[in-house]
């Protein structure tokens, strides 16, 4: 029976929820606002399933050999504009669908909460583009993953490493119709803290949750690439409130690593070797590899790990304009790639307060002269046109 005795030790991804014969699991959240599982001692018949699918307790075997590494960018200009970078997943996808397939990703349901959702149309990958820095409710989604795949049926998952090892763990054999793409995974966020910021944007008056359509969590589309915003849309695209990742409160939880689930600051699924078909990460430093592509549109790293992979990307470049790179030089542009996050010094304060069911958005992450300063500038230079410029002098 599994048991949670140390929180750091558990990722999150329901595998084994999902493998219960008995439906014995349920994934609760805890008072960090975090998925767990958890028991029932009643229905639990010690079959010891939930034990051997958990891909931390049992770590899996990457049986690939070498792999490469492309830059890439979405043909479609609409497609990559809307995408966190460069559209590499939405590719995968359409070709999924070309094939009468499903695709599988994380979206915003009706009350903007985290989760894995499904499509089958061209129209449904709009709600599965773009990052969503929270940890997202995976429902029955291995589940639903494996009957389609019984069927003979094409199915892309795309997720973070932690739940793309999970649902490998609980299919337990690989599937010639299945492709597996996980994301570089910088960490994830609390969903309770990241419903506690949209309570917290309604209280203060900076927006009307009612009127809210859409969110982007990276929108380019106003200072583009280099500089994205996280942007709430109402109706008829109107931009009902949008900010950076030096004033949103949110994003500087994420990135300063205060909002992090536990088992991030030591993640078992670092590294190159994956059981996934593919990895995409970001490549701001599109500019040393092809200064013709630094549109400041997005530009994405993408990693093929398998023989499935390696023949499928010749399929999918009639939309990916794609360039073979060198591994090291693209492995050594993301540390988020081979290291974990490292825990925020005012972690333990900011979970306390949240715990006292404290707005935790009134205390941390304020507004401060130096984050006033710093907004000015971004907005200054990006409007200007050479943002990108002094970034890539200050990271040298």
């Amino acid at each position: 029976m599994i048991r949670i005795t140390e929180k750091q030790n558990c990722c999150g991804c329901t595998a084994c929820a999902q493998s219960c014969p008995v439906n014995a699991i349920s994934m609760i959240t805890d008072e960090e606002g975090f998925y767990y599982p958890k028991a029932d001692e009643v229905k639990c018949i010690s079959c010891g399933k939930c034990d051997r699918v958990c891909p931390i307790v049992n770590p899996q075997e990457e049986p690939h050999g070498d792999r490469d590494v492309y830059i890439a960018q979405n043909r479609d200009k609409e497609i990559r504009l809307d995408s966190t970078s460069g559209g590499v997943f939405s590719a995968l996808a359409q070709f999924i669908i070309d094939k009468g397939g499903f695709v599988f990703g994380a979206e915003l349901d009706s009350e903007f909460c985290v989760q894995h959702g499904q499509g089958k149309t061209k129209e449904d990958l709009q709600r599965f583009r773009g990052s969503k820095y929270v940890q997202s409710r995976m429902g029955n989604t291995f589940q639903n993953i494996r009957k389609i795949l019984q069927n003979d049926q094409w199915v892309l998952f795309s997720g973070t490493p932690c739940q793309v090892a999970g649902l490998h763990a609980f299919l337990g054999k690989d599937y010639e119709k299945l492709i597996l793409m996980d994301i570089v995974c910088y960490s994830i966020s609390s969903p309770g803290v990241w419903k506690q910021f949209l309570e917290h944007l309604e209280k203060t008056g900076s927006v009307r949750m009612g009127d809210v359509e859409r969110i982007k969590f990276r929108d380019k589309t106003k200072f583009g690439y280099e500089y994205t915003l996280m942007t709430f849309y109402g109706k008829n695209n109107k931009v009902l409130y949008s900010s950076g990742p030096e004033s949103n409160q949110m994003l500087r939880s994420f990135v300063s690593n205060t909002a992090t689930r536990p088992s991030c600051y030591s993640c078992q699924f670092k590294g190159v070797e994956r059981v996934s078909d593919f990895t995409a990460w970001d490549c701001y430093n599109i500019y040393q590899y092809d200064k013709r592509m630094d549109d400041n549109q997005g530009s994405s790293h993408v990693m093929v790990h398998t023989e499935k992979g390696k023949q499928l990307i010749s399929e999918i470049e009639k939309y990916l304009a794609l360039q073979k790179v060198d591994m090291q030089k693209a492995v050594a542009s993301e540390p988020a790639l081979t290291d974990s996050a490292s825990p925020s010094e005012q972690r333990e304060d900011f979970f306390r307060k949240y715990r006292a069911g404290e707005d935790v958005f009134d205390t941390f992450f304020l507004d401060t002269g130096r984050v006033k300063i710093e907004r000015f500038l971004r907005h200054s230079l990006s409007k200007l046109g050479i943002y990108k410029y002094a970034k890539r002098i200050m990271k040298g």
